[in-house]
């Protein structure tokens, strides 16, 4: 039983970890604006680089978020296995 109950053990963790990211996302803002103001000479060299520096909690957000889908589908896979 508690291998058909890991995956929601492991999903329901991985959201309350993202929760609690989410009281860091202003640090991780004034860290990324930083980035931003740091590398504005180098925007012109490559391609969507200001895009990228400036939304530094969106990529944040979605790496975790990723990571908790992905860790979620293994053990989903690993529980139909058992």
């Amino acid at each position: 039983m508690k291998a058909f109950l890991m995956p929601l053990k492991v999903f329901v963790i991985g959201h309350l970890i993202v929760l609690v990211l989410t009281l860091f996302l202003p640090a991780i803002g004034s860290v990324g604006d930083q980035l931003a103001a740091e590398s504005a000479n180098m925007a012109s060299t490559f391609w969507g680089w200001s895009w990228v520096s400036g939304s530094v909690k969106f990529w944040v957000i979605a790496i975790v978020e990723g990571l908790v889908l992905f860790s979620t589908g293994v053990a989903f896979l690993h529980s139909k296995t058992n």
